[in-house]
């Protein structure tokens, strides 16, 4: 999926939002995400899994974070623009399961030009992923960033 670039800060606004489409979490890569980054029972061995607080195989945060992540940028949309992050509130507010398909979306929340660097403005966008099949919010992201302007 590709959106049409945005080529400055400036061309944002608050309450603007974004459709980043959709991505599905498989078994095989929860399993390779929590081996290699997240090796909680319930990331990697499914019969430890079926035992614990969520009955079942689940990816780790983590993972639903750097998927989603990955998803919006592949997009290209701030790519002419992004000058990094500052940091990040993050919640996971239910779990994905493998097969899990994805919807990823973005809003502008806050928009603030710099007074000491006129090339550039700081952003606060949410990114929040939706579970396709019953509309579950499993990733809610408040992100600050440097645009160009």
């Amino acid at each position: 999926m590709s959106l049409e670039p945005i080529t400055s800060f400036d061309e944002l606004r608050l309450g603007q939002s974004f459709d980043f489409g959709t991505l599905e979490m498989t078994r095989e890569e929860i399993l390779d995400f929590g081996r290699r980054f997240d090796p909680q029972p319930f990331h990697v061995d499914e019969d430890a899994a079926a035992e614990g607080p969520f009955g079942g195989l689940i990816a780790s945060g983590l993972h639903t974070l750097s998927a989603s992540f990955a998803q919006m940028i592949r997009t290209g949309l701030l790519a002419k623009i992004s000058m990094g992050g500052a940091g990040m509130e993050i919640a996971w507010p239910a779990p994905v399961r493998p097969g899990d398909v994805l919807r990823v979306s973005g809003l502008v929340e806050e928009l603030t030009p710099s007074r000491s660097r006129p090339d550039r403005g700081v952003a606060k966008l949410r990114f929040m992923a939706h579970r396709v099949a019953d509309g579950a919010k499993v990733l809610d992201v408040l992100g600050t960033v440097f645009l160009k302007r």
